[in-house]
């Protein structure tokens, strides 16, 4: 079969729905009303996200010198919005004691939020050529 090479903007842009497809499988996991559908459907929402990381991991080639620094950058960017993110449901997390199940929604939330605003950032770098 035939390797089909894909730009690194739909490469990045891709992660989203794995992180997505995360905080489903998060929900479904603390659903408070059971129904035996929802473990069928958890077990294909993670299957899904498995298969789908997968198939982006066979398509992460990077044969561009620019697009592998512009990807460096974007990280390095990434790295420290998480620490301000994490550092955001910490430190409430310590005065006003929420749940675990929020506490929950909040880091996975988070990891969307990360995932969405690296694909932003990666496209906007690249466009400008920074």
């Amino acid at each position: 079969m035939k390797d089909k090479k894909i730009s690194l903007r739909i490469w990045i842009s891709a992660k989203i729905i794995p992180a997505l497809l995360f905080l489903m499988y998060y929900w479904m996991s603390v659903s408070l009303t059971f129904k035996p559908i929802h473990t069928l459907i958890e077990y294909l929402l993670l299957g899904l996200t498995l298969v789908f990381l997968a198939l982006l991991k066979g398509n992460s080639e990077i044969f561009d010198e620019f697009a592998k620094e512009t990807l460096n950058k974007t990280d390095s960017i990434c790295l420290k919005l998480s620490y301000l993110f994490m550092a955001g449901i910490l430190l409430p997390s310590a005065f006003i004691t929420p749940s675990g199940i929020m506490t929950g929604y909040l880091i996975a939330a988070g990891i969307v939020a990360l995932t969405i605003l690296r694909a932003i950032i990666f496209c906007v770098i690249d466009m400008r050529g920074i």
